[in-house]
């Protein structure tokens, strides 16, 4: 027999093991192209919520922050400049001794085309005290404040957002008009461990601040006297209401109808309950942990405002979650191919590249499945659906390749058990990493159990 009949019998079949290993790699990385476009489309679509999220904001009021009420006052300092003296007016601002707020929220949903932004009208009420002010006070100095005209200022975000504004000062009701410029209200926002109380200068601008731009005159009585404050406001927003600790001594008690609020800020509730009809929390802080002052002016550098924040938020976002899903996409080639390689060594039959590339293009295709039908059911039932329709295109496209039932059936079975061990990684969230290695320490494990008697060297 002539030797070149017998070589192909002696080293090519374990050689092409190899180059057959070779080329699995070589697909896993081509089909890398669709799956960084897919990524592309998901970071797309969720831009495209946010500038939903953007122009429903700037209709109904955005998320929202509030702070005050204070009393502000205004007084005239002298000061030399080329010779000639000249006035300008600065203001005290006096922070109440204590405060009580008390706030309904209720949750709406505004949608526009797919895209869904969770709202809130808040229905707060505020009673807050102000102590008697002692005119030669260390805040004031030698100045004379003009206590005919102060005002009890009162701040909000976005002010869109405002549909009623009452209050009254020692039972006489307030007019409330628009101001600007003497008080700027700053606070620190999503900085973790760092501190409130640096005196802020103006000069930080990666820090929110903003202008209390509603002031009511006080009645002439206000003078040096100590005072009960009462209001009452409405407003609209999205996504998030922030309460900014402003007096000495303060306790706000929240409820509403939203099932799954988060608690950020400064400084988290005290109590919380949340319950499948909606929560209820309470804070209470003072002057030692946030450090407000009694009085300042605005030339003095102000403190930095304690956040007390409720977050409305949706805890399932299919962005994320489909983001979060497409990261474990080698994983599935992986196994998906070795099963049908070594499917491929055992049974001595012969998958072509061609017969890999559309089972890794059918595995690509669920995420694509599972973004654009996330976005018009939940994430959980969209999982479901595009992975039972995955599983069954490449159970049937097994069984026409391989003519082998129980192939067909088992490659089912196991897409059936990733996908089920990949969402509860999804839901586990914090033990997702132990729980994920464990699972592929036992995946490794019974794949060397199964083909531990394969001759690599022989294989016929």
């Amino acid at each position: 027999m002539p030797e070149s009949s017998v070589r192909p019998s002696i080293i090519p079949k374990s050689a092409s093991s190899v180059w057959k290993l070779f080329i699995i790699g070589f697909i896993i990385l081509i089909l890398m192209i669709p799956v960084a476009w897919i990524s592309s489309l998901i970071h797309e679509r969720n831009n495209r919520k946010e500038s939903v999220v953007e122009e429903i904001a700037a209709k109904s009021g955005g998320s929202q922050v509030v702070a005050g009420p204070f009393i502000s006052v205004p007084y005239t300092v002298s000061y030399l400049e080329n010779g000639a003296y000249k006035y300008r007016t600065n203001y005290l601002h006096i922070t109440p001794e204590n405060l009580k707020v008390t706030g309904k929220v209720e949750s709406t949903t505004h949608q526009r085309g797919i895209f869904k932004v969770p709202g809130y009208t808040a229905n707060l009420s505020m009673e807050g005290s102000f102590p008697a002010v002692i005119e030669t006070s260390e805040a004031t100095g030698n100045v004379i404040p003009d206590w005919a005209n102060a005002r009890l200022t009162f701040c909000i975000g976005d002010d869109i957002g405002l549909k009623s504004l009452k209050a009254d000062f020692n039972g006489t009701p307030l007019i409330f008009r628009g101001y600007d410029g003497f008080l700027t209200i700053s606070y620190l926002k999503d900085k973790p461990g760092a501190s409130k109380r640096i005196p802020y200068d103006g000069k930080d601008t990666s820090e929110p601040a903003f202008d209390c731009r509603f002031a009511a005159k006080l009645p002439s009585a206000a003078k040096l006297e100590s005072a009960k404050v009462k209001l009452n406001l409405i407003l609209t927003g999205t996504e998030e209401l922030t309460l900014l600790a402003s007096a000495l001594n303060e306790s706000i008690d929240l409820s509403g109808n939203w099932t799954s609020p988060s608690f950020d800020g400064d400084v988290l509730p005290d109590s919380r309950k949340v319950s499948s009809t909606g929560f209820t929390a309470q804070w209470n802080t003072n002057y030692l942990s946030t450090g407000n002052k009694p009085l300042w002016t605005n030339v003095d550098t102000t403190l930095r405002l304690s956040r007390l924040s409720t977050k409305f938020i949706v805890m399932v976002d299919s962005y994320q979650q489909t983001t979060r899903t497409l990261k474990y996409c080698i994983l599935f080639l992986l196994l998906t191919f070795m099963a049908f390689f070594f499917t491929e060594t055992v049974t001595r039959q012969r998958i072509h590249p061609i017969q890999y590339l559309m089972v890794g293009s059918s595995l690509i295709v669920f995420y694509l499945l599972l973004l654009s039908i996330s976005e018009h059911l939940g994430f959980g039932w969209s999982y479901l659906l595009a992975a039972a329709a995955v599983i069954l295109q490449i159970s049937l496209y097994s069984y026409t390749i391989l003519r082998t039932r129980s192939f067909a059936v088992k490659i089912g079975a196991l897409l059936t058990g990733i996908y089920a061990f990949l969402y509860i990684l999804l839901r586990l969230e914090d033990s997702a990493l132990l729980v994920g290695s464990i699972g592929l320490f036992i995946l490794l494990g019974i794949a060397m159990y199964l083909i531990r008697n394969i001759n690599w060297y022989n294989q016929e």
